[in-house]
């Protein structure tokens, strides 16, 4: 081959190497850039988590005065889990790739589908995020269907500016969405009656993964689901529900 012709194809993949190992360099330093602005939320010395809600409610509300569109706080015990939780209901996707200050950043924020009701709440309230491969967000989500990590690890924290509600994990499913005959869980919010209740719970179990049956809903429960991404599927999306105590 002609040494110019080598030369150029050597150019070639440094500069491709080069320019991908910027883009994760970029990736990465940019989500723990944005880690850092969100653990900064609440001070040091607080335990989000595990403080009281009236201890915590003061926190909260000043964190309300910065931005309006905070909902309340998400946290799972052990885990990286411990968020600001957005909502707006005209512009439902207006976190996806937004921070808590409304900058650009690629993690996005935890965000509360525009049907749920976090403060009544609703029969199903619905909370995104990104799965990101840093473990950020919802990045720990995935470990779920690890065994044994359900039961390690079954508190859900959610505080809300109306209460403290604790739930228990029930299971964890994983599905394609935009097939157009999948289980449709992000459309559901009230669920009318015990029979709708009944058909809701039975395709959660059907999709199962990982379950533990001690927390299985019964009607009159209040469900919370948390929603990720999820790579064996084609537009997958991977699932945790959870039962309110």
């Amino acid at each position: 081959m002609n040494k110019g012709v080598v030369l150029v194809l050597i150019i070639i993949c440094v500069a491709v190497f080069g320019y991908s190992a910027y883009q994760l360099i970029s990736y990465y330093g940019a989500d723990r850039a944005a880690e850092k602005d969100f653990s900064e939320l609440l001070p040091d010395e607080v335990d989000e988590g595990l403080s009281s809600y009236e201890t915590m409610l003061p926190y909260y509300m000043k964190l309300r005065e910065q931005n309006g569109d905070m909902v309340g706080w998400l946290r799972i015990p052990k885990t990286r889990i411990s968020y600001p939780v957005m909502q707006t209901i005209e512009n439902p996707e207006y976190y996806l790739d937004k921070d808590f200050k409304k900058q650009f950043t690629a993690s996005g924020s935890l965000f509360a589908a525009s049907i749920s009701d976090v403060d009544l709440p609703s029969d199903v309230v619905i909370i995104y995020g990104h799965r990101m491969k840093t473990g950020a967000m919802f990045g720990t989500l995935g470990k779920y269907l690890e065994p044994g990590f359900l039961e390690e690890h079954q508190k859900i924290i959610f505080d809300t500016f109306a209460c403290r509600n604790e739930y228990k994990v029930y299971c964890a499913f994983s599905l394609a969405v935009n097939t157009g005959n999948e289980f449709a869980y992000y459309t559901y919010n009230e669920l009318q009656n015990e029979e709708v209740f009944d058909h809701f719970v039975e395709q959660v179990r059907l999709l199962a993964e990982v379950e533990y049956p001690a927390n299985r809903p019964v009607y009159g429960d209040k469900v919370l689901l948390l929603s990720t991404c999820e790579y064996t599927h084609t537009d997958g999306r991977l699932v945790l529900v959870a039962v309110r105590e």
